[in-house]
């Protein structure tokens, strides 16, 4: 079956499954989980490749809460005013990078290296329904290196699967810790209804993992809930609404500045501990030259949003520019599932 055809039966089941879902209960979602995959395996542009990032997947908990905070680290997290619809969320996540050609046991030293992560975070999503922004902050704690098991999970996939095996494990980055925070703001800027809506955005994000600016516009076309009535509604509709259906395209372009980013580069602990690759007496071609990070990246996300009651879907592609110079840009998609209740 082709990668299109399943992705028309997938959205189709869960217009089917979303209807029958949402005639047994009549209330308001409170909660969401959602299944996150990122692969260059769902790509309809690009093809399949496994350099640079290569896959991350990430299991969600949302969930609303207006009521005062208890929790000490929520005092601290930013609030869209009075009228603020927050949702909090607890999430855990997998993360691998790989060169080019991973069929190669000794890996090039300009290429991408070899990182794997496993980190968790809890964010809040505070946004304004009636003066139409929101904040957003995220904290992140997790480890880099061996421990995130990034190696196995790749091995066993690549096993199952019937592809090729990865070759240069042995010189992946080295273990250190992960622990970052983020906080971004959203505001919109225009709107035809709602039809259409223009956002524009900005991030800071500091710490041991990541450490950077980030700003962008989003645009969001179709038959859609306002953006900002708040997250768990851009993807689920609850019984008590009229239209419980949503099909909306957006269209995303960002441009980032990272001063440092340990999933490449190492962490702070043992950056100067780095691995690096011997010459290859397997190949021809020299290798001399070190990895060299670009600080500043490109990227536009575009995509579709389907969902119908309970149930969602969303399916982004992703392009970017080269975060390592002289690796081409690079194309991946992600494909999300929502479950609301």
């Amino acid at each position: 079956m082709k990668r299109g055809q399943f992705i028309t039966l997938l959205w189709l089941s869960i217009y089917l499954t979303g209807t029958a879902y949402g005639q047994q209960q009549d209330t308001t979602y409170r909660h969401m989980f959602r299944a996150y995959e990122d692969n260059d395996l769902f790509n309809v542009v690009g093809g399949i490749s496994d350099r640079g990032y290569t896959n991350g997947t990430r299991f969600d908990y949302f969930y609303i809460n207006n009521k005062p905070p208890r929790f000490f680290l929520h005092h601290i997290m930013p609030k869209a005013g009075d009228s603020s619809v927050n949702t909090y969320g607890f999430s855990i996540m997998q993360v691998m990078i790989t060169p080019k050609n991973i069929l190669r046991r000794i890996p090039l030293r300009s290429d991408f290296p070899y990182s794997g992560s496993l980190f968790a975070t809890h964010s809040l999503q505070s946004v304004n329904p009636v003066k139409k922004y929101s904040w957003q902050s995220e904290l992140m704690l997790g480890v880099l290196g061996p421990p995130s098991l990034a190696q196995q999970t790749q091995e066993s996939v690549h096993h199952l699967v019937g592809y090729f095996k990865p070759n240069g494990w042995d010189y992946q980055l080295k273990t250190d810790l992960l622990l970052n925070i983020s906080v971004a703001g959203e505001k919109q800027l225009a709107h035809i209804h709602k039809a259409l809506e223009l956002i524009g955005g900005a991030q800071a994000f500091a710490g041991t993992a990541l450490n950077g600016l980030a700003a962008w516009t989003t645009l969001r076309l179709g038959m859609m809930d306002p953006y900002f009535n708040g997250y768990l509604s851009r993807y689920s509709a609850p019984y008590e609404r009229r239209n419980r259906q949503q099909i909306y395209f957006f269209f995303r372009p960002a441009v980032e500045l990272t001063l440092s980013n340990a999933f490449i580069g190492g962490g702070i602990f043992n950056r100067k501990n780095r691995p690096i690759p011997p010459p290859d007496p397997n190949y021809d071609e020299a290798d001399n030259a070190d990895m060299v990070r670009e600080r500043v990246v490109a990227k536009c996300d575009y995509g579709v949003v389907v969902s119908s009651g309970r149930i969602g879907i969303s399916y982004t592609l992703t392009s970017m520019t080269p975060m390592v110079k002289g690796t081409g840009n690079q194309e991946t998609s992600n494909i999300s599932l929502y479950i609301a209740w």
